[in-house]
């Protein structure tokens, strides 16, 4: 079930982001809505859902909407298929990087404190800000620290051009001037202090200077401190195995994919479930089409191809008689069936299901 599970979780993170329930950070507010050195912005992430309807022409059975597969489909043979044990394999590369990618979420950037900070560097600081001796709401990291870029204009006047060429645990006086129209802001007893022209002074403590990210090594005594509770695995050869037998798993459903993708006989794709994929292809590349390099022509092609696979899929279903209950989208989804099936529509919550049915028996016939 390694694919459903997936397919699973990264469903419900989509709900999760979609309903603003992840913390984000970001950087401080401009200096016309703070009263901290910064000068750049950023704005809250909007907690409304996604207009996108996902659900659209599927039926609440997780079928599409007026089409059977199998009017457009002649399936090649699916079980028991022959599969070259040579095209399967393991590479030692696949097997690294998905271990490499087992402890990208232990890795933390190296805290380098044996040198003074140069221009560019990312730089862990506090400090605590005052005008006329008197310290103002908004002014100081209160001792959690915060990460800068030495050298940049984020901050006001040069304030991150002052801290270069000092080191990790010195403190010193960034004397800076708050700039024309800088918001009035308050003193510890709710006084208004005002800001704007005023110089100011924020005693800053550097941190650490951050280096290059660092990971842990993978040792017997971190897998089992880290991946026993929820994987078993207590030991580096037990994580290789695994590993090795995933990197095999994935390369198989692969194959198979190809496998049925090259002969199945298609008629035709509906233009119905091509231009619905189309839709969410668009929409869920928006910002990002762009940075990939993809243009409409390429992404309509993708559409076209991703929809006949789902029509094979839908095939194989339709033969196998295999269907989604409300039993498995609750073992699946537990209390979060409800939320899941609001924000996606039942018709898509069930069709990702379903194609996770049919993964797992494709899986387990060959």
């Amino acid at each position: 079930m390694k694919q459903t599970i997936i397919r699973i979780c990264a469903l419900a993170a989509a709900v999760a982001l979609a309903a603003g329930l992840t913390a984000c950070g970001g950087a401080a507010s401009s200096g016309s809505a703070s009263s901290s050195p910064a000068s750049g912005s950023a704005s809250e992430p909007s907690s409304g859902g996604s207009a996108l309807d996902y659900s659209k022409g599927i039926t609440d059975e997780g079928f599409w909407e007026g089409v059977k597969a199998l009017d457009y489909i002649t399936l090649p043979e699916y079980k028991g298929v022959a599969i070259p044990a040579d095209e399967i394999a393991p590479s030692a590369e696949d097997i690294q990087k998905l271990k490499d990618s087992l402890v990208e979420s232990f890795g933390e950037k190296a805290k380098i404190t044996d040198r003074a900070v140069e221009d560019g560097d990312q730089v862990n600081i506090d400090y605590v800000g005052s005008v006329d001796g008197v310290e103002f709401s908004g002014g100081s990291t209160g001792g959690s620290g915060t990460t800068v870029t030495a050298g940049s204009t984020n901050y006001i006047d040069d304030f991150l051009t002052q801290i270069i060429g000092h080191k990790p645990g010195e403190t010193m006086n960034v004397v800076v001037t708050f700039p024309e129209g800088y918001n009035d802001s308050t003193d510890k007893d709710g006084n208004t202090m005002v800001l704007q022209n005023k110089e100011a002074v924020f005693v800053t403590t550097i941190n650490y200077i951050e280096g290059e990210m660092e990971y842990p090594e993978l040792t017997d005594a971190f897998i089992a401190e880290n991946f026993k509770a929820d994987r078993g695995w207590s030991t580096l050869a037990e994580l290789d195995a695994a590993v090795e037998q995933q990197v095999q798993e994935t390369n198989k459903y692969n194959w198979l994919l190809t496998y049925l993708t090259e002969n199945a006989a298609v008629s035709e794709v509906p233009q119905s479930i091509i231009d619905t994929m189309v839709e969410m292809n668009i929409a869920s590349a928006t910002g990002s089409a762009a940075q990939n390099g993809l243009d409409l022509a390429e992404m309509a092609a993708q559409a076209k191809e991703t929809a006949r696979q789902l029509l094979i899929f839908q095939a194989i279903a339709e033969t196998e008689g295999m269907n989604v209950s409300e039993s498995d989208l609750t073992e699946a989804f537990g209390d979060q069936s409800s939320t899941l099936a609001e924000y996606y529509g039942m018709g898509y919550l069930k069709m990702q299901m379903l194609m996770g049915k049919i993964q797992d028996f494709l899986m387990a016939q060959n």
